[in-house]
């Protein structure tokens, strides 16, 4: 009886320690070194969110140029004040506007931030969403893990999933990938399921169903999964029995899900995929196709080479993207490895068979070696691939004479590969630990200076060009078109929004329009903006107003001059570090806070 409580004593002190660390780093990545939301995408998905809690539908306040054009194109209805968005799968946001619904968030006076704050509140809200549902696929995995081998690799990989610094950067990024880990999580766990039911000579029907159920509400979440299931209906026709009824079955099921949406998009746009159509990069960035008021044609011109391309980079920081785990590469070995079960050795292929899929579907829309990509989906297989590969280390480890000790010099190959793993979160520790600045937003512009300083001189009908779109129209809560190409666009622009009686009342501009990149990146894409657009770096130099910067240009005169400009009154909002300005049409009295 002793022994048993000891052992039952020291399971339970294991597992306490593990939510202890657990909870201990999602409040560190979710309070201590939180910024707030890292990517634009994320932004973006949280305002339609609030929208939807608000009654006014799946409408945004980000407006993309091209949405613009789809509708002019087709002969439907613009209206800037009521844009319905068409780029993002429609799941994420829902869950969004549940959540902010459920804190208050839809309306803008409970979320009004202070003059000294950092971060929104709101930022922390779905950064603690996008935690919760990581959390629940740790547990999801350790479930699948523990069923597939045993609950030693099930616990090993929990372990490595909560030390990955780069999950972790995700749950900040605002993107839907935690969610989509945690749906794509349960449909292989129930694929796993149907398996053994099948190998004891049982009907697997049921759980194959279910799993496709959860493919959809994957690939409503995010477009490119579909290419996931698509693997996964191979693999399932292969193995599951009857064959035909399977893969019938699953396609409805997915079928039926998608036919809403794809209705809903051919409604408020020019076709079945609305403005996420037109993400195939045609040799260039989806950013720049978004800012365009022109209808890009389908350049199948070099698709190949591109193809080609984008996987080898894929490969090439395959590590990396999947969660930066040293050892699950390794599950490429692995497949290789005469396993005992053959249910241990057929699923490892189905796995295989949806990254090859997702693979190409990244590498068609592109998911360049950005630290956080949306179009990234590697991450999703990191769980089980990296059991594979714990397995495969195992069972090579077992003929080390080492492997006979016990305690840490027994298990030295797993404690290696947690060390590695954990490496960059224990740097985040680190510098944590040695600076306090929590200052500057990841997205290059101060909440406060939007949500305070451009509200304060902004009423709710107002519209604004601005080269972040997303964050206007998430932190001041107002209408933003995205900044077009040139001032020719812009022109076109103006004069839609003047047709319906909403005319443009300033432009906003923040370092975003030329930071990280060079000077000649930053004319290519801003054209004859260019000037304009670097004049917030202009005002922080020299601590004034920059509505004269190169004055004597045309496009500069006719809009932001203080004598002839469209856009003559200069306000700066914000003037240290990471500088913006907004020119307005109209004279203004601002009433900020200090």
């Amino acid at each position: 009886m002793s022994i048993s409580n000891q052992f039952d004593g020291a399971k339970l002190a294991r597992r306490g320690i593990f939510f202890a660390l657990l909870i201990g780093i999602t409040l560190l990545y979710t309070t201590f070194s939180f910024r707030g939301l890292s990517h634009k995408d994320g932004i973006d998905q949280a305002q339609i969110g609030r929208e939807v809690a608000r009654g006014n539908g799946l409408s945004t306040k980000m407006v993309r140029p091209i949405s613009i054009q789809q509708l002019e194109s087709s002969d439907k209805k613009v209206n800037l004040n009521h844009m319905f968005d068409t780029y993002h799968a429609p799941l994420n946001v829902l869950v969004y506007a549940g959540v902010i619904k459920m804190v208050g968030g839809d309306d803008a006076g409970n979320y009004r931030m202070l003059a000294n704050d950092t971060v929104y509140k709101l930022d922390r809200v779905i950064a603690v969403t996008c935690s919760l549902f990581f959390i629940i696929s740790i547990g999801i995995n350790y479930l699948l893990i523990s069923r597939i081998f045993d609950k030693k690799i099930g616990s090993v990989v929990a372990i490595l999933m909560m030390v990955s610094e780069y999950m972790w950067q995700i749950t900040q990024s605002g993107l839907p990938q935690m969610l989509m880990l945690m749906l794509f999580s349960s449909a292989l766990y129930m694929a796993w399921r149907a398996i053994e039911i099948q190998e004891s000579k049982g009907r697997a029907f049921l759980p194959v169903i279910i799993s496709g159920f959860f493919f959809a509400l994957l690939v409503l979440t995010h477009w490119i999964t579909l290419w996931m299931f698509v693997g996964y209906v191979i693999f399932a026709c292969i193995y599951f029995r009857p064959r035909g009824v399977v893969a019938v079955t699953l396609i409805g099921i997915m079928l039926l899900f998608i036919v809403a949406p794809l209705i809903y998009y051919t409604t408020h746009s020019d076709n079945p995929l609305g403005t996420a159509f037109y993400a195939l990069h045609a040799g260039g960035s989806r950013d720049h196709f978004m800012r365009s008021l022109e209808i890009p044609p389908l350049n199948i011109k070099g698709l190949n080479l591109r193809i080609l391309g984008s996987f080898v980079t894929q490969v090439s920081y395959i590590n990396f993207f999947l969660g930066g785990l040293v050892i699950a590469p390794a599950f490429f070995l692995a497949l290789f490895h005469p396993f005992k079960r053959s249910s241990i050795s057929k699923f490892r292929w189905g796995i295989l068979l949806m990254w090859v899929f997702a693979a190409f579907g990244m590498s068609l829309y592109g998911a360049g070696d950005e630290a956080v990509d949306p179009n990234q989906v590697h991450m999703l297989f990191m769980p089980l691939m990296a059991a594979y590969a714990v397995a495969f280390l195992c069972i090579i480890w077992a003929r080390v004479p080492l492997s006979q000790q016990g305690g840490l010099v027994g298990n030295l190959h797993i404690a290696v590969v947690v060390l590695i793993t954990a490496g960059p979160l224990i740097s985040t520790l680190f510098l944590l630990s040695r600076t306090h600045d929590n200052t500057n937003s990841p997205i290059g512009v101060n909440p406060v200076s939007l949500n305070r300083n451009l509200a304060d001189v902004t009423d709710e009908n107002t519209l604004i060009v601005s080269d972040q779109p997303w964050a206007i129209a998430w932190y001041a809560d107002r209408q933003s078109i995205w900044m077009p190409l040139n001032s020719e666009q812009l022109e076109m622009l103006e004069t839609i929004a003047e047709e319906q009686q909403t005319p443009v009342s300033g432009l906003h501009f923040t370092m975003a329009s030329y930071q990280d990149g060079d000077i000649l990146d930053s004319f290519r894409v801003n054209q004859d903006l260019s000037p304009i657009a670097y004049s917030p770096w202009m005002a922080y130099m020299s601590q004034s107003k920059s509505r004269d910067l190169f004055a004597s240009n045309p496009t500069v005169s006719k809009l932001i001059s203080p004598i002839n400009g469209t856009y003559k009154h200069t306000i700066i909002l914000e003037n240290l570090f990471r500088p913006s300005i907004y020119y307005s049409r109209n004279a203004v009295t601002p009433n900020m806070e200090e």
